[in-house]
C-alpha cells in the first residue's frame, strides 16, 4: 500500500515537472517573440549595439496605414539580417545585402496597416569577436508614387532572392530580378540597380553559367566606380578572382585581388585590407611564387597588428603557417602556427583550435 502511494506520488510529480518545463520553453519563446521586451525606435535616435550570433534584438516603431518608413543600417565587422513582422504577427520582409561585414544596408517597408511594427536584428556570423550595428529612421512619411514603386522593386527583388536560394528554382529567379532591375533603371536609383544586378551574376554563377555571371557582375562594378562605392567595387573585383580560380586561371585571379587591394586602402577597410593581402599572398602560393608569397604574407602580418580584432591577427598567422608550410619550412610553419593556436584559444574557438593541433601534430610526426 505504501509503495502504490510513493509510486502514485513519483508520479504525480513527473507530470508536474513536466507541465513546469513545457510552461518555461512556451514562456521562453513568446518572451523571444514578443515585442513587449522591443525597444522603441524614434526617428533622430540612433541606437549602435554589439551583436553576436544566435543574439536578436527586436525594435518596434509605430506606423500608419499608408505610412513609408526607411531604415540604415551601418555594419561594423558584422553581417547582420534584419527581419520586419507587421502588427499581425506576419512577415513583411527580410533584408541582407551581402557587404561583406561592413556598409550600410536599407531597409525600407510600407504599413499595409496602423500598429506596432518589429524589427528583429540578428547575425549568422561565427566570428569569434562581437561585431557592432548602428540602426536609424532614415526615412518616415507618406507614402507617395515613387515609395510605391520603390517597394514594388524590393518586393520583385527579395522574391528573386528566395527562388535564387533553392537550386530547383534558382533560374526562376532571373525573370524576377528583371522586374525589380527595370523599376531601378526607371526610377534612376544605381545602388539599387548595382545590387540587383550582382544579385543576378550570383544566380548565374550558383548554376555554372561564368561568363553570365561575369556580365552582370562587370556592369554592377562599372555603377559603384561611377559612385565611388569603393568597398563594393572591391568585392567585385574578388568575385572575379574566385571566378578565375574556380577555372583554374591563377594569374587572372591574382590580377583581380591586385586590383581590389588599393580600393580597399581607400575606403580605409583595415581588416578587409589586410585579409586581402593574405589572398594574394595565397594565390602566389598557388602559382609557386615563394619570393613574392612570402612578401605579402609579411605585409599581411605587419598590417593585422594594426587591427583591433584577434581573430584577424589569428587568421593571419594560420595562413601563414600554411604557406610555410607548403614551402616546406617546417619550423617556421609550426611557429606561425603556435602563436595563431594561443589567440584562437583565448577566442575559445574550439573548432579552429582543433584544426590546427591536428596541423601541427602532422608536422611534427614528419
Amino acid at each position: 500500500m505504501i509503495e502504490n502511494k510513493n509510486r502514485c506520488h513519483s508520479v504525480k510529480n513527473f507530470w508536474l515537472l513536466a507541465c513546469v518545463l513545457i510552461l518555461a520553453v512556451f514562456g521562453a519563446n513568446c518572451s523571444r517573440n514578443s515585442s513587449s521586451n522591443a525597444e522603441q525606435l524614434a526617428q533622430g535616435k540612433p541606437v549602435t549595439k554589439s551583436i553576436v550570433n544566435e543574439e536578436i534584438h527586436s525594435y518596434t516603431t509605430k506606423l500608419e496605414k499608408g505610412q513609408f518608413l526607411g531604415l540604415a543600417i551601418e555594419q561594423r565587422d558584422v553581417d547582420v539580417i534584419t527581419k520586419v513582422f507587421a502588427p499581425n504577427g506576419e512577415l513583411v520582409g527580410e533584408f541582407d545585402t551581402p557587404t561583406s561585414g561592413r556598409g550600410t544596408e536599407q531597409i525600407r517597408i510600407g504599413a499595409d496597416a496602423a500598429g506596432d511594427y518589429r524589427i528583429d536584428i540578428y547575425t549568422l556570423s561565427e566570428r569569434a569577436e562581437p561585431g557592432e550595428y548602428k540602426l536609424e529612421i532614415a526615412e518616415f512619411r507618406p507614402i507617395t508614387e515613387r515609395d510605391k514603386k520603390v517597394l514594388a522593386a524590393v518586393k520583385f527583388h527579395q522574391e528573386a532572392d528566395i527562388l535564387r536560394g533553392k537550386p530547383e528554382t534558382r533560374r526562376d529567379s532571373i525573370p524576377v530580378y528583371q522586374k525589380a532591375l527595370q523599376i531601378w533603371r526607371e526610377l534612376g536609383e544605381p545602388s539599387d540597380e548595382a545590387n540587383t544586378l550582382r544579385a543576378m551574376g550570383f544566380a548565374f554563377q550558383r548554376m555554372d553559367e561564368l561568363e553570365k555571371a561575369k556580365t552582370h557582375f562587370g556592369q554592377a562594378l562599372e555603377i559603384w566606380e561611377k559612385t565611388g562605392d569603393l568597398r563594393s567595387a572591391a568585392f567585385t573585383h574578388i568575385i572575379f578572382g574566385v571566378i578565375d580560380k574556380k577555372q583554374n586561371d591563377y594569374e587572372n585571379g591574382l590580377a583581380e585581388d591586385l586590383k581590389a587591394q588599393p580600393l580597399w586602402e581607400k575606403a580605409g577597410d583595415l581588416p578587409e585590407y589586410t585579409q586581402n593581402l593574405v589572398r594574394i599572398g595565397n594565390d602566389y602560393v598557388k602559382l609557386q611564387k615563394k619570393t613574392e608569397a612570402l612578401n605579402y604574407f609579411e605585409q599581411a602580418l605587419e598590417s593585422s597588428k594594426r587591427v583591433e580584432r584577434n581573430s584577424v591577427k589569428a587568421y593571419v598567422l594560420g595562413e601563414y603557417g600554411n604557406a610555410q608550410a607548403a614551402f616546406g619550412n617546417k619550423n617556421e610553419a609550426l611557429n606561425f602556427y603556435r602563436q595563431s593556436l594561443d589567440l584562437w584559444r583565448n577566442l575559445k574557438q574550439d573548432k579552429v583550435v582543433a584544426n590546427l593541433e591536428e596541423k601541427i601534430a602532422k608536422l611534427q610526426a614528419n
